[in-house]
């Protein structure tokens, strides 16, 4: 393995800037194609029923199955080369799939599938391999002692951008018409996108750490991750509250608009609560990150996705005041969720991978905390496809099943080890004793 030319701190955070325009540009393209509201409202406008819908979604996580085989090759052609080369690639690949509204007009539906299947394909191979690179040249990017910190302006820019471009989507899916309606928010985004590469390109490191692609050298290095008893447990976590989380969320917009009575334009406006969440958790949760550690903020975090299935099916149906009910919880679902994410994210870069096995141990999780990301909406739209004959709200048996994986979570997340948390017992000894000196 060669050594890498280490960067100084300094160096690192005159860049962060970068960084962080580049993810927000990169946020603008995935909200308005393949990771936001728009693009499961864009599949129904084609015709797909839920399986199809399900399986669509699905094929961008499952491609990432082969991040850990892909490892080497991008260790030996560079992190950021790699990146730059295919998130070029897979804003093209979006723009073709613009053209499934043609296709499904002049051959029909299963044609517009197939079209569409084909594309996702293409965008989730790109995805895959440009994310092997991603993560560890961001582990490089950002200093540990800092990265609470940075995560929480992050996220700050980040939604503050999404706000923006949803509110845009909202109002040009309301007021637009046809296909038109979905495929002129998507093209807003791959523009995003494009910029975003450029601004990826002005960052520093990401630079080849193999000389040769050495496949028994790397397959040790699996054997080391795989026996890694804390990064299995952290790993069996994410694996299963995200299986139940995936099972859940998948279908809100679908449940927002067919149970709850939303218009497609207030469904993606639903997103702004989860972003003004997301806003108001970012700073305070990155400032007790880098204080207490991250296992008693992964705790509020999980709480949160816990009651959030609850929540949805007490809102009102079809009632004047059903929207503000949705945005309501939309906004606790942006707090819970920016406190969980952030907080496993940083265990995941601090305390469950070790720097000199960053790109190994980041491929194994990511091909498969994706891999299981992808099996939420898959095995959600089996279960709605399997429950609507017999239940007028299917959802609700959904919500259900959601629960199980991630009360499992909760059960092995008491079990990490994290150097650096803060005991909830602790923190409830320090709030007993400042509470008695008032």
């Amino acid at each position: 393995m060669m050594p890498m030319t280490a960067l100084t701190d300094r160096q690192k955070i005159r860049k962060l800037p970068f960084y962080i325009a580049a993810m927000t540009m990169n946020s603008v393209f995935t909200t308005l194609t393949v990771f936001g509201s728009v693009f499961p409202l864009f599949l129904a406008e084609l015709g797909l029923d839920k399986a199809r819908i399900g399986v669509a979604l699905a094929l961008i996580p499952y491609a990432t199955l082969i991040s850990p085989f892909m490892a080497p090759f991008v260790s030996k052609w560079g992190f950021r080369r790699t990146f730059l080369i295919v998130w070029t690639i897979r804003k093209f690949i979006i723009t073709a799939m613009l053209l499934a509204p043609a296709i499904l007009a002049s051959a029909g539906p299963d044609a517009a599938f197939a079209w569409v299947t084909l594309c996702i394909v293409g965008f989730a191979l790109c995805r895959a391999t440009g994310d092997t690179g991603l993560l560890p040249w961001t582990q490089e990017l950002v200093p540990n002692d800092i990265r609470g910190k940075f995560m929480a302006f992050e996220n700050v820019i980040v939604t503050l951008a999404q706000i923006g471009v949803v509110a845009l989507a909202g109002f040009l899916i309301d007021h637009l018409t046809g296909s038109a309606r979905y495929t002129t928010p998507m093209g807003i985004g791959v523009v995003g996108g494009l910029i975003g590469v450029l601004l990826f390109s002005l960052l520093p490191g990401g630079k080849p750490t193999r000389q040769t692609i050495d496949l028994r050298a790397h397959l040790a290095e699996v054997r080391i991750a795989l026996g890694d008893r804390n990064f299995i447990f952290f790993m069996s976590m994410l694996t299963l509250v995200t299986l139940g989380s995936g099972l859940s969320g998948s279908f809100i917009p679908l449940f927002a608009n067919e149970q709850i009575g939303l218009s497609p334009g207030n469904v993606v406006l639903l997103s702004i609560g989860s972003s003004a969440g997301t806003l108001l958790a970012a700073l305070p949760v990155g400032w007790a990150l880098d204080r207490i550690g991250n296992k008693p903020l992964m705790w509020i975090g999980l709480a949160a996705l816990l009651a959030l299935p609850l929540c949805w099916l007490a809102v009102p149906r079809y009632a004047p005041d059903s929207l503000a009910f949705a945005m309501g919880i939309s906004f606790v679902a942006g707090i819970g969720g920016a406190t969980w994410s952030m907080s496993w994210s940083r265990f995941l870069f601090n305390a469950a991978v070790p720097p000199q096995h960053s790109a190994v141990y980041l491929s194994v999780y990511y091909a498969w905390s994706s891999f299981v990301g992808g099996s939420g909406p898959l095995l959600a739209g089996a279960i709605l496809t399997a429950l609507a004959p017999g239940m007028p709200n299917p959802y609700a048996g959904l919500f259900a099943i959601s629960l199980i994986p991630m009360l499992i979570g909760g059960g092995v997340l008491g079990r990490l080890r994290d150097h650096e948390a803060v005991s909830l017992r602790h923190l409830a000894g320090r709030a007993l004793r400042r509470a008695s000196r008032t």
